[in-house]
């Protein structure tokens, strides 16, 4: 992810992720634009100036298998995220190479880097921490809405 200060950060929802983020409680909506959307809009670049841990969905403490192996290859080339958005509540973080707080809720990611502005497009909410953990592949062609 380019963090740059020359080029700009912007969020966009997909059409399926804002219609389920719609028929969620008012709460979530409400912190993921405090801790995600408010402080990027305002100049914020993440990871680092983010309150919540955001990582690439490839970077995993251990591979077991060739599953797994697939499973990040896929994620590292569809440039996938996930970022902890603070719901319910913020806890500390322990990971020493991605720094943030952790959240059961989190927002899967593809980040679109291009030289002056670096898209994060939200492709799925999700209220709790899947484990195992999963990605939304099917999810990279769908519409942005507008």
């Amino acid at each position: 992810m380019d963090s740059s200060s020359v080029a700009q950060h912007l969020v966009n929802f997909t059409k399926k992720s804002l219609i389920e983020l719609k028929s969620m409680d008012e709460n979530v909506s409400k912190t993921l634009f405090k801790n995600f959307i408010l402080p990027i809009k305002n100049g914020h670049r993440p990871p680092h100036d983010l309150q919540g841990k955001y990582k690439p969905s490839w970077k995993m403490p251990f591979v077991n298998s060739p599953m797994r192996e697939a499973f990040m290859q896929q994620s590292k080339a569809l440039n996938l995220f996930h970022y902890h958005f603070g719901y319910m509540f913020y806890r500390s973080g322990n990971d020493p190479h991605y720094p943030g707080d952790i959240s059961d809720g989190i927002i899967h990611t593809q980040v679109i880097c291009k030289p002056s502005v670096v898209a994060h497009n939200i492709l799925q909410v999700c209220l709790e921490h899947p484990s195992p953990f999963k990605q939304p592949f099917e999810r990279v062609n769908d519409e942005l809405a507008a």
